[in-house]
């Protein structure tokens, strides 16, 4: 868990913002010119802007699933059909783009192999 997770996440924040997020350490350590100190540096500060990226994405979340409850909510207190349809077309629409976000060609992280078709 320790070793893996960090190599996947940064992985991730690398392909999504090369500019701001180094990539992982195995691949820094194999660059010349930088320090096992220079790395940690640079490590610790991706996993701190990783930390506020995923904790700004969590809030959203929740912040969105309590609107959503309130909206369902009010919904359902005005009409019961009305709300039974906001919460399924909610739930469905969802569900529909979760699916669409899995790639099974998609490999988040260098040391996992991408499947060809």
């Amino acid at each position: 868990m320790t070793f893996l997770i960090p190599i996947i996440l940064d992985g991730i924040f690398h392909k999504l913002l090369p500019s701001v997020f180094a990539p992982n350490t195995i691949s820094m350590l194999q660059k010349e010119g930088i320090t096992f100190t220079g790395v940690r540096r640079r490590k610790r500060m991706d996993r701190l802007g990783q930390l506020a990226v995923i904790g700004m994405f969590l809030s959203g979340v929740t912040w969105g699933i309590k609107s959503l409850v309130k909206v369902t909510a009010k919904a359902f207190s005005a009409s019961p059909r009305a709300g039974a349809s906001i919460a399924g077309v909610l739930i469905l629409a969802m569900a529909a783009r979760t699916v669409k976000s899995f790639n099974p060609n998609f490999a988040p992280a260098d040391v996992m192999p991408k499947k060809s078709k």
